[in-house]
């Protein structure tokens, strides 16, 4: 009569062994934290209008093993097309429009003021390390750009691929409130 207990207190201190050394467990590790992309993205809402949210790239980044980069953070943002560079002049006024494709827009200089003619929200953006946004609003009532600055604003336009954008989430309504676009979650 004993045997069946002993099988068992014998299952269940291994079970507990098991356990201790991490092999069975019922808890789970957190996960270990990656660096994403966030940035203001210039979007057509529901009623055709333009407006502003954040958007967390949905890939993270990694360890390149690129030659020349081999270590460096890099993350893939998605297949892009032709780049133009654009000089604005100073205090210049883009006016209301829509962006002409899909498109990631790397401010290198300078500064941005995005309004919205239909909306309540506007961005700031400051041409540099963190100067990118998505411009994706191709149809709907369009944005305004201005460029307040005394100095030249420079940029990148660099449409997506066949208009495909990258995969994200959508953090807030309105414009990105961060210091960095490279966000620890």
């Amino acid at each position: 009569m004993l045997a069946p207990f002993v099988v068992l207190a014998a299952a269940v201190v291994s079970a507990c062994a098991l356990s201790t050394t991490g092999i069975i467990s019922n808890h789970t590790a957190p996960p270990a934290s990656q660096n994403f992309f966030e940035a203001t993205a210039i979007v057509p809402d529901v009623h055709g209008n333009s407006a502003l949210e954040c958007w967390r790239l949905s890939t993270a980044f990694t360890a390149s093993t690129g030659a020349g980069t081999v270590g460096a953070s890099t993350m893939n943002i998605n297949d892009l097309a032709n780049a133009t560079y654009t000089v604005l002049p100073p205090r210049f006024e883009g006016g209301v429009h829509n962006s002409p494709h899909p498109q990631l827009v790397v401010f290198l200089s300078g500064v941005v003021h995005v309004t919205l003619p239909h909306g309540t929200g506007d961005a700031w953006v400051v041409g540099g390390i963190d100067g990118l946004i998505f411009a994706v609003d191709s149809v709907g009532t369009g944005h305004n750009t201005s460029y307040p600055s005394n100095s030249e604003t420079r940029a990148l336009q660099i449409p997506f691929t066949d208009g495909v954008i990258p995969p994200h989430t959508v953090v807030n309504s309105g414009a990105c409130l961060i210091n960095s676009q490279i966000v620890t979650v």
